[in-house]
């Protein structure tokens, strides 16, 4: 179980500890498949499509005018496409801007590290496969979800910044209509600001006394799993009094629980929050 835990411990006066774990990263932009048409497709529809099998909705109901649209993300074709490729990139390789930009094809936003490991937490297991796939038994290291993808900030494309912390479209890596989720760049399944480097700690903003039952209010973001947990000693071990807690939504929002019978039952408690992968 993940350990990353909210920002305060409370005692009645309820606050908690906090941890935050650190992921060191390097760039690999080794692939799956050499073309988007040689599998992505199947999960993900074809290049031109107007929407994804995954339920995403494309601007202008087109996926390659989203990349290639001014008035969306305003991406240069070289840095996608070699030319001739007829609309099916290559992942790993593209002309790129002579002397300036590097050619790096689809991994030049979507990091090859990152995806293998959000497809291996999701169940496609093909990349890894027990050390039978391509990419060894996994997982591998990921640059951290606030870490630029090597395109963004250039100026050949409207995408500048890895997290979505503006619910604005058209900016940051709110491209397709409506939802601003972003990408999971780190490939741990939590996307933009429901992961830890983009939207932070969690924070127990408050417990209240309600009879006999204590209600813990805290901060955390849609997309996350949480769970509660309370011990007796602040420097006690912690136990899960709640199940998994899943955070609908997009962003920060706050959610509450509450510890029923606590009140009669002990003269102090303490809570923290914790992810659940």
């Amino acid at each position: 179980m993940n350990t990353r835990t909210s920002s305060r411990v409370r005692r009645l006066t309820f606050r908690i500890g906090a941890s935050l774990l650190a992921l060191a990263a390097t760039w690999n932009t080794s692939q799956a498949y050499e073309r988007y048409n040689s599998g992505c497709q199947t999960c993900h529809g074809a290049f031109t499509d107007s929407t994804s099998p995954q339920g995403t909705q494309f601007p202008n109901d087109d996926k390659h005018r989203m990349h290639r649209n001014s008035l969306n993300m305003g991406t240069a074709c070289e840095l996608c496409h070699t030319q001739n490729d007829n609309d099916d990139p290559f992942l790993g390789s593209s002309d790129g801007i002579s002397g300036i930009v590097a050619g790096l094809g689809c991994t030049g936003c979507h990091v090859g590290t990152g995806l293998r490991k959000h497809h291996a937490a999701t169940g496609t297991t093909g990349c890894y496969s027990g050390g039978a796939g391509c990419h060894g038994t996994g997982p591998e290291t990921a640059p951290a979800e606030s870490v630029s993808p090597p395109y963004y900030g250039t100026a050949y494309t409207k995408a500048n910044h890895p997290g979505n912390t503006a619910l604005v479209a058209n900016t940051n890596e709110n491209w397709s209509v409506g939802d601003f989720i972003g990408l999971d760049n780190d490939g741990n399944n939590l996307y933009d600001l429901a992961d830890f480097a983009i939207g932070g700690r969690y924070q127990i903003l408050s417990t209240t006394k309600e009879a006999n039952d204590v209600r813990i209010t805290w901060q955390t973001t849609g997309g996350r799993k949480d769970a509660i947990q309370a011990s007796d000693l602040v420097t006690g071990v912690y136990s899960n009094i709640s199940s998994t807690i899943s955070n609908a939504g997009v962003g920060v929002i706050t959610n509450n629980y509450l510890d029923a019978g606590t009140v009669n039952s002990r003269s102090k408690r303490f809570y923290r929050v914790i992810n659940v992968p």
